[in-house]
């Protein structure tokens, strides 16, 4: 369900964005590794976008191990064997586990490593911990292996507003959006805060969900764990946190609209950007 809303939806247009730029540099980034090669997509869910790496990568190796890591066992297992057959020369072993558990799990096989993070998934993970994560990935990786994630540039308050906000019913929830915009020469991305707050007693009937909920006059369902979602990154604060995480970048794509970013990264010294 969640795949059908991402790619479909109006408002959320991130998905959009990061897969026009793989659709047009799939082949650039597959370069970016030597063979052997072992592709490991971190938060795969139905590896949709990771479609496209898979077959530029196909392309130059001919066969490959590709490991999907994510929480949902039966769900990437599921789609694992759905690869597989759509994909003669494809091998899967999906990993079930968190981010690093996976990261931690695939450097410990042989082979150049190529690691996905797309999604803007790092925007999700809490500032406090963003540098750390990247900090231990880099600490796990070799020269010839390279990490690439995807980014959101989109800065537009008003234009984050709409896109955060512009489904909700007014008549049943106040929609309670914050931009917390940070110096756009310091360490700290922006962010986005978001929470509903019920108008009244109520019972809310999620259809796909099959569920009831039954809401307090008031009380507030908010969107994440910690300080922060959706972080949003300038270029300037970007390329500072690679240089921080001891990386370096190896190459960089952005949409038209220089609104979402796909940064290839290496371990420091060994970058040709």
């Amino acid at each position: 369900m969640c795949e059908e809303i991402i790619q479909t939806s109006k408002s959320y247009k991130l998905w959009q964005h990061e897969y026009s730029i793989l659709q047009t540099h799939a082949d650039d980034i597959a370069r970016k590794v030597s063979f052997p090669a072992i592709l490991v997509d971190l938060g795969s869910a139905a590896s949709s976008k990771t479609r496209l790496i898979i077959e530029a990568m196909l392309k130059r190796q001919g066969n490959f191990t590709f490991v999907p890591v994510d929480t949902a066992k039966e769900f990437i297992e599921t789609c694992g064997r759905q690869l597989e057959r759509d994909y003669p020369g494809l091998t899967v072993e999906p990993f079930c586990g968190l981010y690093m558990d996976g990261v931690r799990h695939s450097v410990a096989r042989n082979g150049t490593k190529l690691l996905l993070f797309l999604g803007s998934s790092l925007g999700g993970v809490s500032i406090h911990e963003q540098l750390k994560m990247l900090q231990e990935i880099r600490a796990q990786l070799k020269d010839q292996d390279r990490f690439v994630l995807g980014i959101d540039l989109n800065t537009d308050r008003e234009a984050l507003s709409q896109d955060f906000g512009g489904n909700m019913n007014p008549d049943m929830f106040k929609f309670n959006f914050q931009f917390v915009e940070n110096p756009e020469d310091g360490d700290t991305p922006s962010y986005v805060q978001l929470s509903l707050s019920s108008f009244g007693k109520q019972r809310v009937h999620l259809e796909k969900l099959g569920l009831d909920i039954d809401f307090c006059d008031g009380e507030s369902i908010n969107f994440y764990e910690g300080p922060n979602t959706s972080c949003k990154w300038n270029m300037k604060q970007l390329l500072r946190l690679a240089e921080r995480s001891g990386f370096a970048v190896d190459a960089l794509w952005t949409n038209d609209e220089d609104s979402y970013c796909v940064i290839c990264l290496a371990p420091a010294g060994v970058s040709e950007f």
